[in-house]
């Protein structure tokens, strides 16, 4: 995967004051205020009514067939909003205010890439909010051999462009550098022997205490 990027580093910006959030988050948990999109698939519960109650499929424009009242656009509503309206819309002809709530079983676009040197490189789901550490975790941690968990670089894109910082897992781990939530669509890239050849003038320019801003 490393080899398909090479060419990166020569027009990847880097400037850690402007890297927050990306462009559009889409990590749909019922605990944050995300809109939904195509392909979540989404459990709605109508309290006591089983008939209408069960995991719904939104399509790839944005919209969920939903029991008596059709096709409806979830685009741009997060899970309580969308819930509001399927009260309104259930109640105003079917249901006399009817309990109805939406929750995220998976949502389309919660992966990150983990490369360079850990136990085990791929593409990973988010398990609901997550900071580097715990990214880290699921590639099995920074091999030993070849790892270097004193430079770590975040890539995300933002403002359409791909930005960049990096960390060094170490202070984290000792409380002196903050432990940065990462977002789907990020790519995680550990220093490691092939990463020094790939990413060598990216890594170069990185500052080992390079602090994640804005999150």
């Amino acid at each position: 995967m490393l080899a398909g990027c090479t060419t990166r580093e020569k027009s990847l910006p880097y400037n850690p004051a402007l890297l927050g959030v990306p462009d559009r988050p889409s990590i749909a948990d019922v605990a944050y205020d995300v809109p939904l999109g195509p392909l979540d698939l989404l459990h709605v519960t109508v309290l006591r009514v089983t008939e209408l109650s069960g995991d719904f499929q939104v399509d790839a424009h944005g919209e969920v067939d939903l029991p008596l009242i059709g096709a409806i656009s979830v685009r741009d509503q997060s899970p309580e909003s969308f819930a509001r309206k399927l009260r309104q819309l259930y109640g105003e002809r079917y249901l006399n205010n009817p309990d109805i709530t939406v929750r995220v079983v998976t949502t389309n676009g919660t992966n990150i890439t983990i490369e360079g040197g850990v136990n085990q490189s791929g593409i990973y789901p988010l398990p609901g909010r997550t900071t580097l550490l715990g990214a880290v975790a699921l590639a099995h941690g920074v091999n030993e051999d070849n790892g270097n968990p004193r430079r770590v670089a975040i890539f995300r894109k933002q403002g359409g462009k791909t930005v960049a910082a990096a960390f060094d897992l170490i202070s984290i781990h000792h409380g002196k550098m903050v432990d940065p939530v990462v977002y789907p669509g990020d790519t995680i890239v550990v220093d490691d022997d092939l990463v020094r050849k790939t990413y060598r003038d990216l890594f170069q320019s990185l500052p080992a205490l390079a602090l994640f801003h804005n999150l």
